[in-house]
């Protein structure tokens, strides 16, 4: 089954970065808890500016992990022949 990603690039402000820090694990542990992964890079040299990766195994389960305020534009997985 061809699994489904979707890429949220966010920005968080200074007053901010300790509240969504601290959600980071809990949100890890509901895309673990259904199938699925969920991982958080900053940029290296712009602090607040990140981007949340999430990939499950359908459309229907990312949409259900990312809720209504991510876009809807995910990506299906390509395998090489």
């Amino acid at each position: 089954m061809a699994r489904t990603l979707s890429i949220v690039e966010c920005r968080i402000r200074d007053d901010e970065r300790a509240d969504y820090l601290a959600a980071l694990p809990a949100r890890a542990a509901r895309a673990a808890a259904a199938s699925a992964h969920f991982w958080v890079f900053e940029h290296a040299s712009e602090r607040g500016r990140f981007v949340e990766f999430t990939e499950a195994g359908d459309a229907q389960r990312l949409a259900e992990l990312v809720g209504n305020d991510a876009p809807a534009d995910f990506w299906r997985e390509v395998r090489g022949g």
